[in-house]
């Protein structure tokens, strides 16, 4: 048939076209890193030849790193997970292979972990539970961290962070990022839940009450003293909160005359309504035989009508088949 090969045609077509962009945007490393696991192969062997511009050799970089492949892409055309799960899963194999070799150099390893944490953190189009279930048991704590958080399990997040790396500032650093573009409440959740982990009993109890009054020493805004005071030790002094306390007497002044404020502009919008109201009362309207119903044209029979703002003067059945109906002609229409 006639179609079979013109499609052929057509398809190696794209092929050579892709490739040709992939190579050029190879070049450009100016966007977001990210890999379609289709060309994982071209890419490795492309960055395996000694003469290509990419080679590692030719700027004079470590021929360890001929195993890390990447190629730029448009982030807004491959906004899709497999992308980015293929992506976080060639960083893992990076680092997952740097740990294991013994001449790895540190400085790779730590540069690969910091790939690979800043594509965990910034995208959310990844499998979290596969990369999860890869992480699991290799010694990478962070990693399970970032991973925890994305789950919004905070709880083991936060413990991984204060009890296996006693990484305090990772902790605090870890509540400023899940809460960035939340309500106050919920970053105030994550406050509250490391400050409630630093003041549990045992026995690294002196290391973590230190963590726990720079945290809420630096973090004043970030807490509700009255639910906060009841959980402090009773031996801690006023002078080791001090930051804390008057941040806290602060905020509660302000919170308190903002809502002063606030009260005073509705009690005078209230005021300007009243006015209105008194207004529109104060108008005497008189009713006369020669006064028909602007919507039925008909003679007011009843001392009961409807006035609208506009002065229009109906029926109060007829008001209330207007709002039931709404097609039927409005007040001052002809019919």
């Amino acid at each position: 048939m006639r179609s079979d090969p013109f499609i052929f045609f057509l398809v190696d077509l794209k092929s050579t076209f892709c490739v040709m962009w992939f190579l050029r945007c190879f070049r450009s490393r100016e966007r977001v890193l990210l890999t379609a696991p289709e060309t994982r192969p071209r890419l490795a062997s492309l960055a395996a030849q000694p003469g290509s511009r990419e080679h590692p050799r030719a700027r004079g970089a470590p021929a360890s790193r001929l195993q890390t492949p990447s190629v730029c892409l448009d982030p807004r055309v491959l906004q899709k997970e497999e992308y980015h799960t293929q992506l976080a899963l060639l960083y893992l194999d990076e680092v997952l292979r740097q740990r294991s070799g013994a001449d790895s150099e540190a400085a790779e390893a730590t540069e690969a972990q910091l790939k690979l944490r800043r594509l965990l953190q910034k995208s959310d189009l990844y499998r979290v539970h596969l990369l999860i279930d890869r992480i699991r048991g290799a010694g990478l704590p962070m990693e399970s961290a970032i991973l925890h958080g994305k789950l919004e399990e905070h709880e083991e997040a936060l413990r991984i962070l204060v009890h296996e790396l006693r990484d305090f500032p990772a902790a605090e650093d870890y509540c400023l990022w899940r809460s960035e573009g939340r309500d106050p409440p919920y970053r105030q959740r994550l406050f509250h839940t490391l400050l409630a982990m630093y003041l549990q009993p045992g026995p690294a109890a002196p290391e973590l009450t230190v963590a726990a009054t720079d945290l809420l020493n630096h973090h004043a805004a970030d807490f509700d003293a009255a639910q906060v005071l009841p959980l402090l030790p009773g031996s801690w002094s006023m002078q080791l909160l001090r930051p804390f306390l008057t941040g806290a007497v602060r905020s509660s002044v302000h919170a308190r005359r903002t809502t002063q404020v606030a009260l005073g502009l509705a009690k005078s919008e209230n005021l300007i309504y009243k006015y209105d109201k008194m207004k529109l009362k104060g108008s005497s309207v008189q009713l006369s035989d020669k006064k028909v119903c602007q919507m039925c044209q008909s003679p007011f029979c009843e001392p009961v009508f409807v006035r609208y703002p506009n002065g229009g003067l109906v029926h109060t059945h007829c008001a209330a088949s207007r709002h039931t109906n709404p097609s039927s002609p409005g007040p001052g229409a002809r019919t």
